[in-house]
């Protein structure tokens, strides 16, 4: 049977449900210093340092021999072997929380990291290493937190978590990136005027208590709120010689999706572009295009943040956070986004809009079933009797 080892919270053993008694703090100390460093030794020194502090009782020494061995009995099938100078606990790390928290935080995953804290870190445990370790391990897990929030506005949860982010900005009035995640929230919800009441207040506590003013990125979405800008991009490449059909055309009109598939030369981007440029000035705030040919749809999102006006400082580092200022630019406009020549859905879902304002177009030369049982959008499928004649 399995062992699984659980530190992000009271520290526990199990062997599948059943937990497993290890003994006292002390000798779960020793235990929790070698779950931190698994397959690695750790020195007999470095032990007494972690689990007794810098100047160790005479006796300690005996203490963790004691320990080990009763690890070592408690643990039955999960070795702790001595090694040149101390000792080595071999094991799987992802049977260990803190280690599967760390792979999937890392992964692009941290709802599931999140969701394997179950209170404070070591709960318990005392000392300088164990109250350092929390230190470090609070700044992962609000890490995980944001982004796992930047994960949940990206996908439209915006009044959903409006009294969860009001009650962690108010437990921390001065971060940024979360009061920043807080007016997304706000705007998605269409309570646009808290938003900006929201900034307000953050910006005269900046100043009062830092002397500082709010950073580019929510300066500029403040501005995002207060100004449509005076240009909007117009990135349709030239309107191409259409020879298509009326009944092309009209299959593209329904639904804020429309999937345009094929076999090459079947005429896609010329039908895409051709409507396009017809129903421009359906969409007054704009059009946006790109060539996905292969391209990592991080940086279509960071070039179309730069279209629609984000200055460069202003683009937030992580990938979910660039999406959710994407979509929240967006909310509030009517725009035509074509995208051209997609490899999957994969590529597609981070460049959606997160409202139906906006009109999206793709081409591809698969069916992209994702976009139309996830996201409802319209297929529409070319043959190669539809193939354009030359010009």
């Amino acid at each position: 049977m399995t062992h699984s080892f659980h530190v992000l919270g009271t520290p526990e053993v199990r062997r599948g449900d059943v937990v497993v008694e290890v003994g006292h703090a002390r000798q779960l100390s020793v235990l929790a210093v070698l779950l931190v460093d698994v397959n690695q030794v750790v020195s007999v020194d470095k032990l007494l340092s972690r689990v007794w502090g810098d100047t160790p009782p005479r006796q300690a020494k005996a203490a963790l021999y004691s320990y080990v061995s009763r690890l070592r009995t408690a643990l039955d099938v999960i070795p702790i072997v001595r090694r040149s100078g101390g000792y080595v606990l071999q094991t799987d790390p992802l049977s260990i929380d803190l280690h599967r928290f760390r792979s999937l935080a890392a992964n692009g995953q941290p709802g599931e990291a999140i969701s394997l804290v179950r209170g404070e870190p070591f709960e318990g445990l005392h000392g300088a290493w164990f109250d350092g370790l929390r230190e470090t391990l609070a700044g992962e897990i609000t890490a995980a937190e944001l982004a796992h929030t930047d994960s949940r506005l990206a996908a439209g949860e915006h009044a959903d978590l409006i009294p969860e982010l009001t009650a962690r900005t108010t437990e921390h009035p001065l971060d940024e990136r979360l009061a920043g995640q807080l007016m997304r929230a706000l705007i998605g919800a269409d309570r646009r005027s808290d938003a900006l009441a929201h900034y307000s207040r953050l910006r005269d506590r900046l100043a009062d208590e830092l002397g500082l003013d709010p950073g580019p990125a929510l300066r500029d979405l403040r501005a995002s709120l207060l100004h449509r800008p005076q240009w909007s991009p117009r990135q349709l490449p030239a309107a191409p010689a259409f020879t298509g059909t009326a009944a092309q055309l009209a299959a593209l009109d329904d639904g804020p999706i429309v999937t345009i598939t094929g076999p090459p030369g079947t005429g896609k981007t010329t039908l895409a572009l051709h409507w396009a440029h017809e129903h421009a000035a359906d969409y007054p705030d704009g059009q946006l295009f790109v060539d996905l040919n292969g391209s990592d749809p991080t940086d279509v999102v960071r070039e179309f943040l730069t279209a629609l006006g984000t200055s460069p400082d202003g683009i937030p580092p992580e990938p979910h956070a660039q999406t959710a200022l994407y979509r929240t630019l967006l909310a509030d406009r009517r725009m035509l986004i074509v995208l051209d020549d997609a490899a999957d859905t994969a590529q597609v879902v981070p460049l959606l809009p997160g409202t139906p304002r906006c009109r999206v177009v793709v081409t591809s030369r698969e069916r992209l079933p994702g976009l139309v049982t996830a996201h409802g959008a319209r297929p529409v499928v070319l043959q190669p009797e539809h193939r354009q004649r030359p010009q």
